[in-house]
């Protein structure tokens, strides 16, 4: 989802639900993803736009040792900087896709590694007797 700076600066906050289905075709970990609630809350102070970011989602991701489908719910909040500072996480440009940099956030924020009850009894290792 686009927005430009300018419509940005004028909004307190923005809530949408984003899609993300056809986001994740190419991320082998993340089997799929109901659409994401997302609540941003907008400053813009001295040329910087400041963003307050909270985002619920409800995914599917595959067991590290089985690839079996593993439910997930994710919950964070986050703070971003737009701007030119050396605080500034991303560049202050014409238009901002919140949509992709939020789904960055998410695939930072997921587990790395994640088990299926199944998995607990699975060992790759020979065990000493």
């Amino acid at each position: 989802m686009k927005f430009s700076i300018h419509e940005l600066k004028e909004k307190a906050s923005i809530d949408f639900i984003y899609d993300y289905r056809k986001e994740i075709s190419n991320i082998v970990d993340i089997l799929s993803i109901e659409p994401t609630k997302i609540e941003a809350n907008f400053r813009y102070e001295r040329d910087e736009l400041f963003m307050q970011v909270k985002v619920d989602c409800h995914m599917c991701l595959a067991c590290s040792k089985t690839l079996k489908p593993v439910k997930y719910h994710m919950q964070f909040e986050d703070s971003l900087i737009f701007g030119s500072s050396q605080e500034a996480d991303f560049p202050l440009t014409d238009s901002i896709e919140l949509s992709d940099i939020i789904f960055g956030l998410m695939i930072s924020e997921k587990p790395y590694t994640i088990y299926h009850p199944d998995a607990k009894d699975i060992t790759y290792e020979k065990e000493d007797s």
